[in-house]
């Protein structure tokens, strides 16, 4: 690491500076509505390079800068095109949710770039790649980041302080100046900069802060491992369907497994000639990390689980990612383990360092098309429907909508096409979810819902029901997205000499039924629950509806009032 009396400041300022400028002009260009407002290829292509470009260069700067940009431009070159492509898949911004875009963007551009910066400011020092050195310099790297925004925020705070005294006393100069965009996005650039600088030269106390937390860490792998080894003793007495009952056991197995690597390489970080621990903990130690595949096994099981039934979603193919990371650094540590015994800790670097490349450079390409995990989850649903594993009804198109993003737009837009004759209920349902929320009611008219709904018997249902039925139905949008199926049985409920008619609905991965009656004038409704609840999911009950006929059941026990109190029994108490 370069001592931080080399650090160019003046450089240092003007590069915070400049980014202030950035990130303003592309603010006034979305205000202003002019290029490139609106063309989310280019304004993520220019947020990647305005981030990413001056933060590698606040936090790596020497006296020997023309060296450090060889690495440092062709990288923010890099995020500026990944950022174009993650740009397209916004598009078009109305029929598109942005977050589900964003987020994952960020996180794994923050990740390999902070990964990128460690292995270009190591190169930069002219030394081989060793993990010691990586992990002292990713541990400054990320202290600096996180006190130099605490900084940061401070003298926002003040400044607001500032403003507001103020404005308590009829001055508002100060505040209308220091909530323009052309004063907060200079400013407070400029003061990350300085806070960059000012914890750059405190490397001493940020190596203190990072001794002081691998002694806790050195006592707490060890109750770690305890409760590692306890459990995968346990598990043969008690089975895995419990850990699958919970509906996250693969995310626990890999929360433990990514606590354990975590800590083994926050401990076993110094020369591998000196071990943190007496023999005996050491080979303790070990132990747990031999155990450390099991976790992959049991883990890999759920996930492939999943797979198979419901198919391949986002979110399963992060796990399968992160599954992949943790089993490949847990083979690694048991070969070391393995070939060199107590002396494993000289293999640790050489799997760290390896691993820390493939990590960047996996993440990096989930913002291409070749690892990108929204079409990934298209094909597998799609090819699910083409097997005939699940029906189009019964395909997640809602997923598809908020979850997607433009993959999941094209996929429905082919979809609406391909079925535009031959099923109609799943265009409209497709069409209801692009519409406005406020306009759900409307977009689909009770004649048109009408026709989405199977009547029992030939019956013809009252106007007034149909109305009541589309209003409650179609304008919860949240109902009506998640709608495969809608029986209506005709039968007298209340014992009334009226006909109610009974809604049965199939959604997703539940069924649910409603009672529509006429009181007076007017219709009203109430939910029907199962007398046993577990039969919410139980979906044999339409296969019931073509073999036997709806009647109505009195109950055993009748309802006590007393005045205007009313006492049922409940048969589900003891």
């Amino acid at each position: 690491m370069q001592d931080s009396s080399v650090m160019p400041s003046r450089l240092m300022i003007l590069v915070a500076l400049i980014q202030g400028l950035a990130l303003l002009a592309l603010h006034q260009a979305i205000e202003q509505k002019i290029w490139p407002h609106g063309e989310f290829p280019w304004l993520f292509s220019f947020y990647s390079i305005a981030i990413v470009a001056p933060l590698m260069l606040l936090l790596a700067l020497s006296e020997q800068s023309r060296r450090l940009t060889q690495w440092i431009l062709p990288y923010a070159l890099l995020a500026a095109v990944l950022g174009f492509y993650v740009g397209n898949q916004v598009v078009p911004l109305t029929h598109i949710d942005m977050f589900p875009v964003i987020f994952p963007f960020v996180a794994t551009m923050a990740v390999a770039t902070f990964k990128a910066l460690i292995y270009t400011q190591q190169l930069h020092r002219k030394e081989p790649l060793h993990y010691p050195a990586l992990f002292q310099l990713s541990w400054r790297n990320f202290l600096v980041i996180g006190l130099s925004l605490l900084f940061t925020l401070a003298v926002w705070g003040v400044l607001m302080l500032w403003a507001a005294l103020f404005k308590v006393i009829k001055i508002t100069l100060f505040y209308d100046v220091f909530t323009e965009s052309w004063f907060y996005y200079p400013v407070l650039a400029m003061a990350h900069g300085f806070g960059v600088i000012i914890f750059r030269q405190q490397y001493k106390v940020i190596d203190t802060i990072t001794r002081i937390q691998q002694a806790l860490m050195k006592y707490l792998l060890i109750l770690l491992v305890a409760v590692s080894i306890i459990f995968l003793v346990t598990l043969p007495f008690t089975g895995l369907q419990a850990l699958w009952d919970t509906g996250n056991g693969s995310v626990l197995i890999l929360c433990m497994q990514g606590l354990m690597l975590f800590f083994v390489n926050a401990v076993y970080q110094d020369d591998s000639s000196e071990r943190p621990y007496r023999l005996f903990i050491h080979r303790f130690i070990s132990l747990g990390v031999l155990l450390l595949p099991i976790y992959s096994v049991i883990s890999l099981y759920g996930l492939t689980l999943r797979i198979e039934q419901y198919g391949w979603t986002v979110e399963r193919a992060w796990g399968i990612y992160i599954w992949s990371v943790f089993f490949l650094f847990s083979v690694g540590y048991v070969r070391g383990i393995v070939t060199k015994r107590d002396h494993w800790l000289e293999s640790l670097s050489w799997v760290n360092v390896r691993m820390g490349v493939l990590v960047m450079a996996t993440l990096l390409l989930m913002n291409t098309p070749i690892l990108d995990f929204r079409k990934i989850s298209v094909a597998s649903q799609l090819a699910r429907v083409e097997a005939g594993q699940i029906k189009l009804d019964e395909l997640d198109i809602n997923y598809f909508r908020y979850h997607l993003a433009k993959p999941g737009y094209d996929a429905l837009t082919e979809i609406k096409v391909a079925n535009a004759i031959s099923n109609p209920n799943i265009v409209k349902k497709i069409d209801s979810l692009y519409r406005s929320r406020a306009g759900t009611e409307d977009s689909l008219t009770p004649a048109q819902y009408l026709e989405t709904v199977k009547v029992r018997e030939a019956l013809t249902l009252p106007e007034g029901l149909v109305k009541e039925a589309h209003h409650f139905y179609v304008k919860n949008h949240w109902e009506y997205e998640n709608i495969i199926s809608q029986h209506v049985i005709a039968i007298d409920l209340n014992n009334d000499a009226k006909l109610d008619y009974v809604f049965l609905t199939k959604y997703r991965k539940r069924i649910g039924a409603r009672v529509f009656y006429l009181n007076g004038d007017t219709w009203k409704s109430h939910r029907l629950v199962f007398g046993n609840p577990s039969d919410d999911d139980d979906l044999s009950l339409f296969e019931s509806l073509t073999t036997r006929n709806a009647e109505v059941t009195k109950p055993e026990w009748q309802g006590l009032k007393i005045g205007e109190h009313v006492l049922e029994v409940d048969l589900s108490a003891q």
